[in-house]
């Protein structure tokens, strides 16, 4: 009997083990050959430099080892022995686009990410397995955008809208003990929610500021009893202040006044934060009000993940129930106020909210950019918020989101100008990423990719994450 009891035992490990192995199979196409090259010598280019905000006909890109080692227009310079040279045939090169607000929850997020032209991204919602996941990525061992991750979310317990994926704390001591272990997890970022505490929003500010952290996150409101000032989360040094909506839910109680909207953009660009608009997030609430929950089905949302739709269901059958018409007339506020913050000077992120709430990776990207056009922004001042903004905002500025000597390799070739209509970023036709070169049957196979995350791996993660937060 103790031997088949041993027996079924060790049956019961392998098969456990052999479903882990399972679980974390990635397509082929997500396993580079890390042999293959990282220096080109790309011609006959129509360079869109930022910075510039401008396009130059006839230019090159010298790429050694990954990174930019030369830009320029005109004759062609010397190229190194063994380095392939790409003609690039006229179409725009620019750098590759970052989305500083998504929240990844399997490998085939960041596939769906490349596919359209992300090449850094921020994960807006730390797991255990992210950091590891960023070192692989890092590494070359799994092809995808750049990773940078806050820790889990940080939330009052018993806070509006807080869920089981949030890191709750009751108070100061349990605020900067929740910090604490975030470091040592490995975190250096922090996400804030809106209904954290006085205390717990100085006490997380305080140990941050100890430890050397960034915070980001929502604009912070108190509680019930006890609210926080709009000014406090201005002054708290945030990397980027997230989501028009919550601004306006908070500093102006969702009221539509012009005064007021003025009085409040001038506020933010007095206080020099950053702004990250995630339009996109509440278009997507907008439009599944309107048709009644068909927008959930629409094709894009091949790429969304099965558990995280399962997790949003009661959400996604409310808003498909709801009958006021204020979703659409609040939408059409919130990119407005996005237009009278950038024309009051604050500077604007690209972000998403990209896994959440039917947003699915980057086709979410772009589709954000354009509503920044409409909100007022030119496409060259949309494709600067997807830049050079976002390095700036992850303290990268120099490394990426830029196109010249000492820049990462991380670059976009678009068939037609995204400075004069900004949907031609739609039109990807190839991408590099740390100096890898992806053609259009790469990024066909990354998009296909994306559409098989696997739910195995994501009821794994979830279970892990819950683990460790509570």
């Amino acid at each position: 009997m103790l031997r088949l009891f041993m027996a079924f035992g060790l049956l019961v490990s392998i098969a456990a083990a052999l479903l882990v192995a399972w679980a974390h199979q990635l397509p082929a196409v997500m396993r580079p050959d890390r042999e293959a090259p990282r220096s080109y010598l790309i011609t006959n280019a129509s360079l869109l430099d930022p910075a510039a905000g401008s396009v130059q006909a006839n230019g090159h890109v010298m790429v050694i080892d990954g990174r930019i080692d030369l830009v320029g227009t005109g004759p062609l310079p010397a190229r190194p022995g063994g380095i392939a040279q790409i003609d690039a045939g006229g179409r725009v090169l620019m750098p590759g686009l970052i989305d500083v607000h998504v929240h990844v929850f399997d490998e085939t997020d960041l596939a769906a990410g490349l596919a359209r032209g992300v090449t850094t991204v921020r994960n807006m919602g730390g797991f255990p397995f992210h950091l590891p996941l960023a070192s692989q990525v890092e590494r070359g061992e799994i092809l995808g955008p750049r990773l940078l991750t806050t820790g889990p979310i940080l939330n009052e317990v018993g806070g509006r809208n807080g869920n089981a994926l949030h890191e709750a704390v009751d108070g100061a001591d349990e605020a900067r003990a929740s910090v604490r272990r975030q470091y040592a997890a490995g975190f250096r970022h922090l996400k804030l929610y809106s209904n954290l505490s006085r205390e717990s929003f100085a006490a997380i500010r305080d140990e941050a500021a100890v430890l050397g952290m960034t915070m980001g996150g929502h604009p912070v409101e108190g509680t019930q009893a006890d609210p926080v000032d709009f000014a406090a989360s201005l002054d708290a040094g945030f990397q980027t202040l997230e989501h028009t909506e919550s601004i306006v839910w908070h500093a102006l109680n969702d009221e539509t006044e012009p005064e007021g909207v003025r009085q409040l953009a001038e506020q933010i660009a007095a206080s020099g934060t950053m702004i990250d608009p995630t339009l996109v997030v509440h278009e997507n609430l907008a439009r599944i009000v309107e048709t009644e929950g068909a927008h959930i089905t629409r094709p894009a949302m091949a790429s969304y993940n099965p558990v995280i739709a399962g997790y949003e269901q009661e959400n996604f059958e409310f808003w498909s129930q709801y009958q006021p018409d204020d979703r659409s007339r609040m939408q059409a506020f919130y990119v407005e106020v996005t237009g009278a913050l950038h024309a009051a000077g604050v500077r604007l992120t690209v972000g998403t909210d990209s896994g959440v709430m039917a947003t699915p990776h980057g086709i979410s990207t772009v589709r954000e950019m354009e509503i920044l056009v409409d909100a007022g922004l030119t496409p060259s001042e949309a494709i600067r918020a997807a830049t050079l903004n976002g390095a700036e905002v992850l303290g990268l500025d120099g490394q990426i989101g830029c196109l010249a000597p000492g820049c990462a390799a991380d670059l976009v070739l678009v068939a037609g100008d995204p400075t004069q209509d900004i949907a031609w970023l739609y039109e990807i036709d190839a991408v590099m990423r740390d100096g890898r070169w992806l053609d259009f049957d790469t990024l066909t196979a990354l998009e296909e990719a994306g559409h098989h995350p696997s739910s195995l791996r994501t009821w794994w993660r979830l279970g892990q994450h819950t683990r460790a937060i509570h």
